[in-house]
């Protein structure tokens, strides 16, 4: 086989030798571009994405930050109303609100739990069961709860009154936040 090619090379004239050598630089060179070329394109392409997901994650350091400043803020908002009364007590302000709008008689049921919670707070949970009421007095004891800063409610549940035609069943979860270390008794 080597002795073919020798052969070949001496047999060839100089004017051919120089021609297959140009041509096969030539593919070589070729060869050699296309590489180089897609090594750079692979390089700019992988770049814009490293770029691409650097933003994306400066984007989401600012999200998480933004967030955390305004949960900040939230929290002490939090313990300025915890502060402004710290013997509050969510069975009491409901007895006295039920006074006040005249609506002892509605209620049938109460029941006051309290949760402890990750976040250095403990909730108050006050659940209460009314029959034999209208909306308009519904609506009035929601406007005194959302009025108060100190309580949010976290379920209602309103019914068609089985027994009294023209009236409503409802059962209302209310709840406060406490400082964790302070245990009340309702």
């Amino acid at each position: 086989m080597i002795e073919r090619i020798r052969t070949f090379f001496e047999t060839i004239e100089t004017k051919d030798f120089y021609k297959y050598i140009t041509i096969f630089l030539a593919v070589i060179t070729f060869i050699a571009s296309i590489i180089v070329f897609q090594y750079y394109r692979k390089v700019k392409y992988w770049k814009g994405r490293i770029k691409i997901i650097n933003e994306l994650r400066e984007d989401d350091v600012k999200v998480i930050l933004e967030k955390a400043q305004q949960v900040q803020q939230q929290q002490a908002e939090v313990d300025a109303i915890l502060a402004e009364d710290e013997d509050f007590k969510i069975g009491g302000y409901f007895k006295e609100l039920l006074l006040r709008l005249q609506l002892v008689d509605k209620e049938i049921a109460e029941e006051t739990t309290q949760i402890d919670r990750e976040d250095n707070y403990r909730e108050s949970e006050l659940d209460a069961k009314f029959e034999d009421m209208n909306m308009k007095q519904l609506t009035e004891l929601l406007q005194e709860i959302e009025k108060n800063k100190r309580i949010f409610t976290k379920k209602l549940e309103i019914t068609k009154s089985k027994k009294s035609p023209g009236t409503i069943e409802a059962q209302i979860t209310i709840a406060t936040l406490l400082p964790a270390e302070k245990e009340l008794t309702e």
